[in-house]
């Protein structure tokens, strides 16, 4: 009775760690702490370097997936041009960059700060 108890509880943690993918989701300081990503000059982020890791695919393509929502209801709201939203939003994710972060300069080259 106690094995399968047992059985039962390891079988259930089991499961909720593998269902579960936001235990092993990387956060986006994790990241660029990691310097996996950087800020781009286009106002998203983007892969510092190629690489075929999942996680950071995925954590990039949820980032800028929201930041282009997030740029498009404030070029609509604010009536502006949204190539002048993505500029603004890079100039301030710089500002906030981290120190040993990375971030395009203006000739797309990654620099860290």
């Amino acid at each position: 009775m106690k094995y399968n108890y047992f059985n039962a509880i390891l079988i259930s943690c089991c499961l909720i760690l593998f269902c579960s993918h936001s235990v092993f989701a990387m956060t986006l300081q994790q990241a660029k702490q990691q310097g996996l990503v950087g800020e781009a000059k286009n106002g998203f982020i983007a892969a510092v370097k190629p690489s075929n890791n999942t996680a950071v695919t995925h954590l990039i393509n949820t980032v800028n997936k929201h930041r282009k929502e997030t740029f498009q209801t404030i070029s609509q709201s604010h009536d502006l041009p949204l190539n002048i939203i993505k500029q603004r939003a890079y100039h301030k994710a710089i500002e906030k960059t981290q120190v040993g972060n990375f971030y395009q300069n203006n000739q797309g080259s990654w620099q860290k700060k």
